[in-house]
């Protein structure tokens, strides 16, 4: 006999602070309803290996038991990876099969990789490990498979998002605290992909390079505490300048959103002017953005957004706009068509096993 488990978890958007949260800055994302399903398939009899496949992706990976916590550089060492985790505590039969089923497109900056490590994690900590993980733990453990164990140069919003649901305010430190939102039922959110993919690593990399070089001649304050006039004093090459002005930019325009949606009646307006401010900070300082991407969000203004701005580490994946109307939604999507798939989405609830067809 076959017992099938199905877990699925959101994407995200980040709706305030890209490049944030690797430096212990705040970030605002958004858990949005695309998702991926993972299915676990387990038999009565043991098989040798276990069948890994995604409906995105053509390869099919056959793991030996023996080797399944052994990372060999496949699309699904995020997978062994959490085994790999897990390794001294399953208390029961490996499934024999595991499939992908992905709303989520990958190397979008919408989060596919957090999503897939935050439901393996509660399909092996929770379901095989029997671990009783919170949320908030299996977001932790998630973190800790990507950074720590596959040495991805990630912060902590994307697997928290995906495991946690809802928009919140967090600020990264190593113990997080979480701070639940209300994101205004009326706000309709677009996201628009043109389709340039990239892994979310390369982006990271060369712009952490630049941010740790230029926080290293402030060893004596912190990034929570950095100011612009702290950058004039200490002179700076151009280029880490440059990027040091965009912490503290988005850092404070993050500050700014954040006092928005915590008033009895969130200005939807306001939310926009921060989110335009916001993404001209990413181009302008840290120069993350692509200009197809500052092309769409331009598109979208001029179609009646109130706010659009890149999402996800940069160099490409995909941006959002913001209205408050689904007719001016549907124009907005129209205007976004030229350049590449749109979706329309709304706020969506985090990781959860669901019952298997």
């Amino acid at each position: 006999m076959t017992r099938t488990i199905k877990i699925s978890s959101p994407g995200r958007i980040c709706l305030f602070g890209e490049h944030q949260d690797y430096i212990g800055l705040p970030v605002i994302p958004l858990a949005i309803n695309m998702r991926l399903k993972l299915f676990g398939s387990f038999n009565t009899i043991m098989y040798q290996n276990l069948n890994i496949s995604s409906s995105q992706i053509e390869f099919i990976e056959l793991v030996n038991r023996n080797s399944v916590i052994e990372l060999t550089g496949s699309p699904y060492d995020y997978i062994k990876a959490v085994f790999l985790f897990f390794k001294e505590k399953m208390t029961e039969y490996l499934p024999s099969r595991i499939n992908i089923d992905s709303d989520i497109p990958i190397g979008s900056g919408l989060s596919s990789s957090a999503a897939l490590l935050v439901a393996t994690v509660h399909l092996v900590g929770n379901i095989i490990s029997k671990c009783n993980l919170t949320n908030l733990e299996i977001a932790e453990t998630a973190y800790t498979c990507e950074h720590d164990i596959l040495g991805i140069s990630c912060g902590r919003m994307d697997q928290y998002a995906s495991a946690i649901g809802g928009v919140f305010h967090m600020s990264s430190e190593s113990n997080p605290k979480i701070t639940k939102l209300n994101f205004p039922k009326e706000g309709i959110i677009i996201i628009g992909t043109p389709g340039i993919y990239r892994q979310a690593d390369i982006p990271l990399k060369m712009t952490q390079e630049l941010i740790f070089s230029g926080l290293k001649h402030f060893t004596s304050v912190k990034p929570t505490n950095l100011l612009l006039d702290d950058l004039k004093q200490a002179k700076l090459p151009n280029k880490i300048e440059r990027v040091l002005k965009g912490v503290i930019k988005v850092k404070e325009n993050t500050i700014s959103a954040l006092e928005e949606l915590t008033t009895a009646n969130v200005d939807l307006g306001r939310i926009g002017h921060l989110i335009n401010e916001q993404h001209k900070f990413l181009s302008k300082y840290y120069r993350v953005s692509h200009p197809k991407i500052d092309n769409m969000c331009k598109a979208s203004i001029s179609a009646g957004a109130l706010g659009a701005k890149m999402t996800g580490a940069g160099f490409g994946g995909s941006m959002f706009a913001l209205t408050d109307s689904i007719e001016k939604a549907r124009d907005i999507e129209k205007s976004l068509l030229p350049f590449g798939n749109t979706f329309i989405v709304k706020q969506d609830t985090g990781v959860r096993e669901e019952k298997a067809n």
